[in-house]
């Protein structure tokens, strides 16, 4: 990939492609220009550089300097054989300093030149030193990276060369030593600090690309030497042989360091999810790649992917990000507001991840509004939640669980069961987003029938000025165009369309009483989006990630990434049974409890909450009780959620809960409500108890299915219910 740079700070332009076509026969002219200086100069330029050695690399220097003699030997070469099979020569032909084309060529690359030192890339440099010869592409484009080597324990360097790219499984820290990377749409350079990659089988792998780069100021020969001494001061002399043979001024060296943390361990702690982490060499296809030395990066549980790609980027996906780019950088009348749209595993996610790491590369915060309630990035599932992203996104999202800046627990993975309390609960947390930064709004998968009616509604509500719509092209129901005219014409859940408006100011004027009835689409101002298609990236590969780990399973994974902060520091152990863990007592009287997914009677309620997954949550209205008895809650409340917990017992005689949860003290004392939903607790922590004996607690083996009405209830989301035919044709 090149990446050229304004390196005043304004602006960066990424050209998402191999080679640049337009700097593809200005390369060639560049070549043919500089060709006989290289004759006459290669001399000169070993004997200076021979005279700068120092006394301890005198030898290795040496050595280093006839090598690059001899590659600039071979250049003039290399270009009179492209010049002979180049279209605008003959064949055979060699061109003279006085030949007209020349002149031609050299007065339409000065002037593409200048165009350069205008916005500062090069600054009055000369390209030469820039760029390196044909032979440092050439290998780029032949194998994922040049060379690596052990840089002391559980740490390895790899030099990398431009539009090199690094697809692995596996967990890593990365720090960009020299030159710059990029992963996931976010480019990380020479100095920034080291950023946890996680490429788990759960998603698509992750890439670590090399980006083509240049100094102003400096000539190549500097960069290469400084790169050199990076080297020098990370890999023993034993090691470093090789490395310094494939090091060139354009090249990225980065330092992969083995990753461990409380978080990895838990979750491979449960031996359903212990593959997850698990790095297999077998996977690996070295055979194709024999002069790679691939133990650097195994050892440190990172496997090269040589036969996938990872994420490959089309035309219409690279041409939606720079667009979006474009206008959160341009725009002076707001910062852009994305609202992402389709059908299941069609790579939504994914695209709102390379989004907000590009946005990163320019802003320092982007807001994110999470409406898909089973697929959750960064809160537990059942959860609408707004976030302030500041950091770029290099895992899945199990494994950058965070604390939200506003969110209403729902309670359920789907909002079928109520409609209403969905749209209000986005349209609370939207109320709250700021205007001065971009807002990425991820939608759910769910828009065949009445999820087609909730996302009118939702682009009504939210306004957006960008929609990216993805369609899958498999011959499957696709969405309609979510166009402006589409959305202003099309009745919603609670919005009406057009033709309907028309009709109820008709009757308002025809009928004086419906003049207190309330006004359709009231409070809504609609206005023009950009609607933007993008075709989905790699369907087969989200579907087989789908089938291995389904939904529930990644739903899973987000409640144990929550959870996992429960565990101590201090203790060294993976995991702990519940019962041996420290909870909170709470009284009574001084939290509210309300069941949202179903009815249950006051008497009950309590058998319902035992062993309850809960949501954290503060309701504006004052609770007390007088009796000590459970605080009943009548309604569904749409209030702040501060995160969630698990109610691990009560106790009858003292009158009080005993609750786990992560959430901090201070946000804990907000707390006077506790809301239960259909989210369960994850069974594996049930079934994975360590250091137990005999029956395991809150689990039986005395449960017959042959009942009346047990077992898992099974419900049709696809069936319209009656209650919903006669609201949609009211």
């Amino acid at each position: 990939m090149l990446v050229l740079t304004d390196v005043s700070g304004a602006k960066q332009l990424s050209v998402l492609a191999r080679r640049c076509c337009v700097l593809a026969p200005c390369r060639r002219t560049l070549k043919r220009l500089r060709s006989p200086l290289d004759k006459r100069s290669s001399t000169v330029v070993v004997k200076e550089e021979e005279s700068e050695e120092d006394g301890q690399e005198e030898g290795e220097e040496r050595e280093q300097q006839q090598e690059e003699e001899k590659d600039k030997a071979e250049v003039p070469q290399r270009n009179s054989k492209k010049r002979v099979n180049s279209s605008n020569d003959g064949p055979g032909s060699e061109p003279s300093a006085d030949d007209p084309s020349v002149e031609g060529d050299v007065e339409n690359w000065r002037s593409y030149t200048d165009s350069f030192s205008l916005n500062g890339t090069f600054d009055g440099e000369s390209l030469q030193d820039c760029i390196d010869d044909e032979t440092g592409f050439s290998r780029a484009g032949s194998r994922p990276y040049l060379a690596a080597a052990h840089a002391g324990s559980e740490h390895s360097v790899v030099v990398m060369g431009p539009a090199q790219s690094l697809t692995f499984r596996g967990r890593c820290h990365m720090t960009c030593l020299y030159g710059s990377v990029q992963v996931l749409g976010f480019v990380i350079s020479q100095g920034q600090p080291a950023y946890s990659l996680y490429s788990l089988m759960t998603h698509n792998a992750l890439s670590i690309e090399a980006l083509a780069h240049c100094k102003p100021g400096r000539t190549k020969r500097d960069m290469k030497m400084e790169a050199k001494s990076i080297l020098r001061d990370h890999v023993p002399a034993a090691t470093r042989a090789n490395l310094m043979k494939e090091v060139t001024s354009t090249c990225s060296i980065v330092l992969l360091e083995r990753l461990h943390t409380p978080l990895t361990d838990f979750i491979t702690s449960f031996p359903k999810y212990r593959e997850i982490f698990t790095s297999d060499s077998k996977v690996m296809s070295c055979g194709k790649h024999p002069f790679l030395d691939c133990s650097p990066l195994t050892s440190l549980g990172v496997i090269p992917l040589f036969d996938d790609p990872g994420l490959i980027l089309s035309e219409e996906w690279s041409n939606t990000i720079q667009e979006l780019l474009k206008t959160c950088l341009e725009d002076d009348d707001g910062c852009p507001i994305i609202l992402v749209c389709g059908n299941k595993n069609v790579g939504k996610s994914t695209f709102s991840r390379y989004l907000m790491n590009s946005f990163l590369n320019h802003v320092p915060c982007v807001e994110f509004l999470e409406c898909d309630l089973g697929q959750t990035e960064f809160s537990p599932p059942g959860c609408v939640a707004l976030h302030s992203v500041t950091g770029p996104l290099l895992s899945p999202p199990y494994m950058h669980q965070s604390e939200p800046r506003k969110m209403v627990y729902y309670g359920d993975v789907s909002c079928e069961r109520d409609l209403d309390r969905y749209m209000e609960a986005v349209k609370y947390l939207h109320a709250a987003c700021r205007k001065e930064v971009p807002l990425v709004i991820n939608t759910m998968g769910w828009v065949k029938g009445l999820g087609l009616l909730v996302l009118i509604d939702l682009i009504r509500l939210l306004s957006p000025t960008h929609v990216v719509q993805f369609r899958t092209g498999d011959g499957s129901q696709e969405l309609p165009f979510m166009t402006p005219e589409h959305v202003r014409t099309t009745a919603g859940w609670h919005t009406k369309g057009k033709h309907q408006i028309q009709q109820s100011c008709a009757a308002v004027n025809t009928w004086e009483s419906s003049e207190e009835e309330e006004a359709p689409n009231e409070g809504l101002v609609l206005r023009g989006h950009r609607l933007l298609r993008v075709q989905a990236y790699s369907q087969a590969r989200e579907r087989s990630c789908s089938q291995k780990f389904p939904n529930h399973m990644l739903r899973e994974l987000a409640l144990l990434g929550s959870l996992s902060q429960l565990l101590p520091l201090d203790t060294g152990r993976a995991q702990q049974p519940l019962h041996s863990m420290l909870p909170y007592q709470v009284p009574f009287g001084a939290v509210a409890l309300h069941v949202l997914h179903c009815d249950v009677s006051p008497a009950h309620i309590l058998y319902t909450a035992n062993a309850s997954l809960v949501g954290l949550c503060q309701v504006p209205d004052n609770v007390c009780s007088q009796r000590g008895g459970p605080v009943i809650l009548p309604h569904s409340p749409i209030c702040d959620c501060f995160g969630i917990g698990i109610l691990r017992g009560i106790n009858m005689e003292k009158k009080l809960y005993y609750i786990l949860t992560p959430v901090s003290p201070a946000k804990l004392r907000l707390v006077n409500c506790l809301l239960l939903g259909a989210v369960t607790i994850p069974h594996s922590l049930f079934q994975n108890q360590p250091g137990l004996s005999g029956d395991l607690p809150y689990l039986t083996s005395e449960y017959s299915f042959n009942l009346s009405g047990a077992g898992k209830i099974k419900v049709c989301n696809h069936l319209r219910r009656w209650e919903h035919l006669n609201t949609s044709f009211q």
